[in-house]
């Protein structure tokens, strides 16, 4: 099985569970989310990094769109 495949499905299993349980939780950041962290699990601090950045990013976005 390719990388992208086990990503894939890890992607398709994290959506049917946000889909159900967290939709009001976008899709792509869930995507990227798990991308990163796939990408960078031979570096768990890069990993957490990347993923602090993207939730950073996703809240700052929802700050602009509320003022």
């Amino acid at each position: 099985m390719t990388t992208r495949k086990k990503l894939d499905e890890l992607i398709e299993v994290l959506e049917e569970i946000r889909s159900s349980e967290y939709p009001d939780v976008p899709k792509e950041l869930i995507q990227k989310i798990a991308a990163a962290q796939y990408e960078n699990q031979d570096d768990r601090p890069k990993a957490r990094n990347e993923t602090i950045r993207i939730v950073a990013e996703y809240v700052n976005k929802i700050d602009r769109t509320e003022v």
